[in-house]
């Protein structure tokens, strides 16, 4: 189950509103449980309502080998299936669950399940959440309810959605997965999952010493840390997770065509390139988010069902791709297409620097990786948006405020490495999305 469309664009391209009316009450650092859960309380005296996100740092990248999906499917069953008190439910059960925003998807390195209820259902809901980590007992008739909705979901990732596919192709391209995997799963190992190894990993790793639980909107912080540790302290700790396997050598430098049969009304065809960003702590960063600056600026984008998205770059959701994508039509074909992509790029790496350029980029920081400490988040009180990016920037380690002042440090010759190193033609995946007739 994912809710993730919504939320990429949401880190993407939504709307940063100054919150003045929002009021934080005092920000308590963040804290462990004995047994290893880490405890993010973020109270907001304004709002009427609390969000409860748990976020656990594995995802596609540990899968077992040869069962590339395994994940994907432990986060459709870890909301659906009985836990607690709480009967087994179908996906619609648990959307109407959570009227005020809800998400569960499976990322590279994370995986989310998030929830925002009424501050009157604190209590059950913290005993749900907790219960999840504790009692979840899932069954086959839970597989077979839910393994055709992942298999579902894995169509529409890299076939039915022609821009969504030209993403996730792009990103099998510069990330390739080990030994024939690719993110959210591969349909054959998906099929080939039992009961009894989901139990298993389950058991394993969805606990404490792999997890974080974020709470943000109204509550009593004294009130909600002897509920947790009521609810959470005696669950076991789990099992550290394990090296991840050595990956493959990233697949560029050549074209890569994949024919789809589109879902969509109207969908087009689609070309998209690709590269790996830095990391996020290297010296190469703050000038490579002056390029996605200077690329946001000039890749215009007005959301449209069916149409690609011209800049990919969310690094809460995916540090490890950064795509541009044109739509292919009558009037424009792939060589045309990626011709025009590439100007985009080289404009963006050869312009010289500018004070503007510098400050448009720090202006653009709130948009890909929330700026929590001046108050600000996306689409007004967005509690679980709120919520899920303080996890990931204390999952990512990420100091928003140390990128500001990096970014104010670039210089025109850090702009030409990137040219040489980050976006070399050699470096680049290549990805042409063909509609079959």
């Amino acid at each position: 189950m994912t809710n993730s469309t919504k939320h990429v664009f949401l880190i993407t391209i939504g709307c940063v509103l100054s919150l003045a009316s929002m009021s934080f009450a005092e920000t308590p650092e963040p804290y462990k449980l004995d047994n290893g859960l880490t405890v993010i309380l973020r109270p907001v005296s304004t709002v009427n309502k609390a969000a409860f996100v748990v976020l656990f740092n594995l995802g596609s990248d540990q899968d077992p080998i040869g069962k590339s999906g395994m994940a994907h499917l432990l986060e459709h069953l870890y909301v659906t299936a009985a836990a607690g008190d709480t009967p087994a439910r179908d996906a619609q059960q648990f959307m109407e669950r959570y009227p005020a925003g809800w998400n569960a998807q499976t990322g590279l390195d994370f995986t989310v399940i998030g929830g925002v209820v009424e501050a009157a259902q604190f209590g059950a809901e913290l005993k749900d959440v907790a219960a999840r980590m504790n009692d979840l007992r899932i069954t086959q008739a839970d597989l077979t309810r839910e393994v055709p909705r992942v298999l579902l979901e894995l169509e529409s990732m890299y076939g039915g959605s022609p821009w969504i596919a030209g993403l996730n192709h792009t990103r099998a391209q510069v990330y390739p997965m080990p030994q024939g995997g690719q993110h959210g799963g591969v349909p054959a190992h998906v099929e080939t999952i039992t009961l009894g190894e989901l139990q298993q990993f389950w058991e394993d790793y969805y606990k404490p010493k792999n997890a974080t639980l974020i709470i943000a909107g109204k509550f009593d912080i004294t009130e909600a840390r002897n509920a947790i540790l009521a609810n959470f302290g005696q669950i076991p700790s789990g099992k550290l997770l394990s090296t991840k396997p050595p990956f493959p050598i990233a697949k560029t430098g050549g074209v890569h065509r994949v024919p789809v049969k589109p879902m969509i009304k109207d969908a087009t065809g689609v070309a998209a390139v690709g590269y790996a960003p830095p990391p996020i702590r290297s010296k190469e960063y703050a000038p490579f988010l002056v390029v996605v600056s200077r690329l946001l600026s000039s890749l215009k984008f007005t959301f449209q069902v069916g149409k690609p998205q011209p800049i990919y770059y969310t690094p809460l959701m995916d540090p490890t791709t950064i795509a541009l994508q044109a739509e292919l039509s009558d009037a424009k074909d792939a060589e045309t297409a990626l011709s025009e992509l590439n100007q985009h790029l080289q404009t963006a790496l050869a312009s010289k620097l500018t004070p503007q350029d510098k400050q448009q980029t720090i202006n653009t920081i709130p948009r890909m990786f929330g700026n929590v400490e001046n108050l600000i988040f996306w689409s007004g009180q967005d509690l679980y948006g709120f919520a899920f990016i303080l996890g990931r920037q204390y999952q990512l380690q990420i100091d928003t405020n140390e990128l500001g002042a990096a970014i104010q440090n670039v210089t025109d010759a850090d702009l030409q490495l990137l040219a040489t190193s980050i976006f070399a033609p050699e470096k680049r995946a290549t990805v042409i999305i063909a509609l079959e007739k």
